[in-house]
């Protein structure tokens, strides 16, 4: 009897809780049109030259970690950060062709270009990453972590721009 009283109350609570009322769904909203090809070949290029940058950022954070270990554990470290500049400068230089800003409109094309030149800003200092890490791998990394944040802000604006529709492509259209 109780067990049956007890399936009877959560039967009605489960369906008290699937019931909404018109009142409370939001108002629909407009679909985000479809990304073009170039739109999507940018995002896989971009995908790509990610995946360096993960590289690069793990090999300053080796620096970083060593700091306070022995001289073979930062000459380990320093070798390694250059190993995975040449690394990442790979991924960056296959995913860069890709990005080409003309693929955006308006303030989106504006955000992809910056984008792209921080990254090519970055790519330019990999070289002597690669060959001066394993001798100079503080000066490497403070010149990385400078070139990286830059790059985080264009990629932190470029994304957030992603995500609300394109004001001014909005009011050209009127």
């Amino acid at each position: 009897m109780l067990l049956g009283l007890v399936m009877v109350i959560t039967v009605v609570a489960h369906q008290q809780d699937t019931v909404t009322h018109k009142d409370s769904l939001p108002p629909p909203s407009l679909p985000a049109p479809a990304p073009s090809i170039e739109q999507i070949r940018y995002m896989a290029g971009l995908k790509t030259a990610t995946r360096g940058l993960a590289q690069l950022r793990d090999g300053l954070n080796r620096i970083v970690r060593t700091q306070q270990g022995d001289s073979l554990t930062r000459r380990r470290a320093a070798r390694r950060l250059g190993g995975l500049c040449g690394s990442a400068r790979s991924f960056i230089l296959s995913g860069r062709p890709k990005m080409q800003p003309t693929a955006y409109a308006d303030s989106m094309k504006v955000l992809a270009k910056l984008l792209t030149t921080r990254l090519d800003s970055l790519t330019s200092a990999l070289p002597a990453c690669e060959k001066t890490a394993g001798t100079d791998p503080s000066t490497v990394a403070t010149n990385l972590t400078n070139r990286l944040k830059t790059y985080d802000d264009a990629l932190l604006a470029f994304r957030a721009a992603l995500t609300k529709p394109d004001s001014t492509k909005a009011v050209s259209q009127q």
